[in-house]
């Protein structure tokens, strides 16, 4: 989130105290992302707080995968794999990985000094095959025995409320609140093109289906913002909640080409003993680009957002999805005539 928590630090304190006996010297929100409230939290030793607000649609999503995604991120910590790392959830007091008050989710990492790799782009090849190299390891990974990773069905469930936000704009007049009327005239010249892309999107997804594929542990959503680079040069991949059951593709498309540099850079690194299966590349590519729109879109029209908020989502719209169209499918046409 770009603004700290409306409840303010008083609050974060006390929950600091009673669920992890810990005594805060300083809180320092940091701003970032929009799923959840992000803080580094000092005392005795450094640590990274991570607030999930359950009165969104966003945070209720968030909140419902972190019941497997904070077990499965411990383990991953725990094994000290050579290619990648993980931040460790902190257990409370009584043992859980997290702390609930009311609509709030809680939880506690160990913190990982240094930047994110979010401004990396466009990456040297050098870097895209360790983070290669780093995701291969981590899909010989089988979770634990009992927790419930969900699988990867191929569907994009979140297509039918895109078109019906998409359609919700027509009632948007010069009445309505200026965000809104911006928003119109932000979405409004791309209808066309996001109703091709919704189709697109639905032909990969078949063509990918016809041609089996193994399924692997993925991250689920590793773009250089949830990994940093330590001082020692390596990879820690952070926020867990999109791990998933799916095939390698599912994380390899972040680094199919449709930001720089091309797919073979992550190929040769990944050393893959089976045929890349390019329609799901595509598929993943184009269901980014649509699962993003329809979660900031969902925001907008739905959401009790402040300013900040407002202009960051409208913002992301323009400038990290719509920008990113044509390169999508210029990648996507790419990648089916290597097929």
């Amino acid at each position: 989130m770009k603004q700290p928590l409306p409840e303010g630090n008083e609050l974060i304190r006390s929950i600091l105290r009673e669920y992890w006996q810990l005594e805060p010297i300083d809180l320092h929100f940091i701003p970032i992302g929009d799923s959840a409230y992000s803080y580094r939290v000092e005392a005795d030793s450094t640590t990274y707080l991570k607030i999930v607000d359950r009165r969104t649609a966003t945070g209720r999503r968030t909140a419902e995968r972190m019941q497997f995604s904070l077990p499965l991120q411990r383990t991953i910590a725990s094994m000290h794999l050579e290619a990648l790392d993980a931040p460790l959830p902190l257990p409370t007091t009584s043992g859980t990985l997290q702390a609930d008050t009311g609509p709030l989710l809680f939880a506690l990492y160990t913190f990982i000094p240094g930047e994110t790799l979010a401004n990396a782009y466009p990456m040297s090849r050098e870097l895209v095959g360790q983070i290669g190299r780093a995701l291969a390891q981590l899909h010989t990974v089988r979770p634990p025995e009992g927790l419930h990773v969900p699988p990867d069905d191929l569907t994009a469930p979140f297509d039918q409320e895109l078109r019906e936000n998409l359609a919700a704009l027509d009632a948007i007049t010069t009445a309505s609140p200026p965000f809104l009327q911006q928003l119109r005239a932000l979405v409004e010249p791309r209808r066309t093109q996001i109703d091709a892309f919704l189709e697109q999107s639905d032909a990969y997804a078949e063509k990918a289906r016809q041609k089996p594929t193994h399924r692997v542990l993925c991250h689920g959503d590793p773009w250089g913002g949830n990994i940093i680079r330590t001082s020692s040069q390596r990879l820690t991949f952070l926020d867990w909640e999109a791990a998933i059951i799916a095939p390698p593709e599912r994380d390899a498309y972040l680094y199919s080409g449709f930001i720089k540099p091309d797919f073979s850079a992550f190929a040769a690194a990944y050393e893959a003993p089976f045929q890349w299966n390019m329609a799901l590349l595509a598929y993943y590519t184009y269901r980014l680009q649509l699962r993003n729109l329809a979660a900031w879109l969902h925001s907008l029209l739905h959401e009790p957002l402040n300013e900040v908020q407002r202009l960051n989502n409208l913002d992301m719209i323009e400038n990290h999805c719509f920008d990113r169209l044509e390169s999508v499918e210029q990648t996507a046409r790419a990648l089916i005539a290597q097929q």
